[in-house]
């Protein structure tokens, strides 16, 4: 192996971990700002757009005469990569599609900074939304990459025909799941009423007292669970974000359904293959 080689698969070990230190890092500070609801302030949001649009901008600007962008338009790399450097593709353009996508929902934060009610529950289902889509061309990402791997020749023509026909079955039901997914996330944001239960009327609020036991203060847009009991609809909405049961009695309301990202949340699993 020429000192070339290794000092090119040393620089994108480096490369790498920075990429990935940085979507870490970059995920935790939207989930932070998602949880500040009306709090969010203007600049702060513009500001960490244009760092996580200028990071990725410059990885791509860095290795524009490399095949790094190919996979993104779904067009394999031009000559059959090695395995370690098939690897560095697929994990950077994994990391730098989801950093993308929380520049996005950035954009969406600022879009609902004043979110309250029905707007902050909408806020939550295009969170998810976007997360899917995301999921669902991430499945795709790695595809050209290993197509253009496994058909390798060298392996022999039978060998690597085989290798590559199980990869694209493999693939195809990944993706199946994917889409399946990427619908329910899209019925959900069709659906205008609450779906744990419902707004309460006065009097029902009147007769359960007009203080939400979740944040202790007089109730906004109060919402009747299925089990009677009545909570604001910011508070109860932020609480269904990552539970299924009433906050009193624990009652199954919610239910089972694809997992939400509402919280700003991006998944974090490599998707390798």
């Amino acid at each position: 192996m020429g000192m070339g080689v290794i000092l090119r698969i040393d620089s994108g070990f480096f490369v790498t971990i920075y990429v990935t230190a940085f979507m870490y890092k970059s995920n935790d500070i939207l989930r932070a700002q998602t949880a500040l609801k009306g709090e969010r302030r203007m600049s702060v949001l513009a500001g960490y757009l244009v760092v996580f649009v200028v990071h990725v901008i410059g990885v791509y600007w860095w290795y524009q005469n490399d095949d790094l962008c190919y996979p993104l338009f779904m067009v394999p790399p031009t000559a059959i990569p090695p395995f370690w450097h098939a690897i560095f593709i697929v994990i950077v353009n994994d990391t730098m599609v989801r950093q993308a996508a929380m520049a996005f929902k950035l954009l969406l934060l600022m879009y609902y900074r004043k979110a309250k009610g029905h707007n902050f529950r909408r806020q939550g289902q295009m969170l998810t939304l976007v997360e899917y889509a995301l999921l669902l061309y991430r499945a795709f990402l790695p595809a050209p990459v290993w197509y253009r791997f496994f058909l390798n020749k060298e392996y022999g023509s039978l060998f690597s025909s085989l290798i590559t026909g199980l990869y694209l079955t493999f693939k195809l039901t990944s993706i199946v799941e994917k889409v399946r997914s990427l619908w329910a996330a899209f019925k959900a944001l069709s659906i205008k009423e609450v779906h744990y239960g419902s707004y309460a009327t006065p009097e029902q609020v009147t007769e359960a007292g007009d203080l939400c036991t979740i944040c202790q203060e007089k109730m906004q847009a109060p919402v009747l669970l299925r089990c009677k009991h009545i909570f604001c609809e910011d508070c109860v909405s932020e609480w269904f974000e990552r539970e299924r049961t009433c906050p009193l009695c624990r009652t199954m309301v919610k239910p089972a359904g694809i997992r939400s990202f509402g919280d700003g949340s991006t998944s974090l699993f490599f998707q390798w293959f």
